[in-house]
């Protein structure tokens, strides 16, 4: 599914500039030791955006000695990796499948190379020179508690994620329970885009998921 990454700083709040080479520590102070967490916008990667929820307020992977205070929710990996999408890549795919049929070649998109992946992080730089925010963005892959999720939980747990962030606290336990909430139709946020198939159901096991951070006691 493809996200509008500069609405959907808008709907989190985040006002700081961002670009290349940037990273942001957005920090949800609370009251009570082990509560406080932050959420990190990284963007050292030209190609990529990665928004990942980590504890405490430094943005900092904390050693496991003082990790393990902190609730479940935090010790596991919670994130979101975004493959920024060069401009001319939906206008060359609307080409192949114009040119696909009888006369066409088929139409299959060809990977990116070096020089592509260079042009882009080019135009990204460039882009931050003119203080320009990526809008189109893809969703490569979605993490929370350490449970990835399937594509059409994208949009329900994005949306969650900019309230949460906005209101400085952010609850992910909630965002992985709207994930086992979806039904076959949803209508995303305005800051995301369909992608692909998005009435296919997502089949969400809640016995397998129910003891999440709990070990079964007894026989098997």
């Amino acid at each position: 599914m493809q996200v509008n990454v500069k609405e959907f700083l808008e709907e989190a709040g985040i006002t700081e500039a961002f670009y290349p080479g940037k990273r942001i520590v957005t920090s949800c102070q609370q009251a009570g030791e082990y509560k406080s967490h932050c959420v990190v916008f990284d963007w050292r990667d030209p190609a990529k955006i990665r928004i990942e929820v980590k504890a405490g307020i430094s943005g900092k992977d904390l050693e496991p000695k003082r990790l393990k205070y902190y609730p479940v929710s935090f010790q596991s990996p919670t994130y979101v990796d975004i493959e920024l999408v060069n401009d001319n890549d939906e206008t060359e795919e609307d080409e192949s499948k114009g040119k696909s049929g009888k006369g066409g070649s088929g139409g299959k998109k060809p990977k990116k190379s070096l020089s592509d992946m260079k042009s882009l992080a080019a135009s990204a730089f460039g882009d931050a020179i003119e203080g320009k925010v990526p809008e189109l963005g893809k969703i490569i892959e979605m993490v929370v508690m350490g449970k990835e999720l399937a594509a059409n939980a994208y949009g329900d747990v994005m949306n969650k994620l900019a309230q949460q962030i906005e209101h400085g606290k952010v609850a992910v336990t909630d965002m992985l329970a709207s994930a086992s909430n979806l039904v076959t139709k949803y209508t995303p946020p305005s800051f995301m885009k369909p992608a692909g198939d998005e009435k296919a159901t997502y089949k969400y096991d809640r016995e397998k998921n129910a003891d999440i951070g709990f070990t079964r006691s007894g026989p098997s």
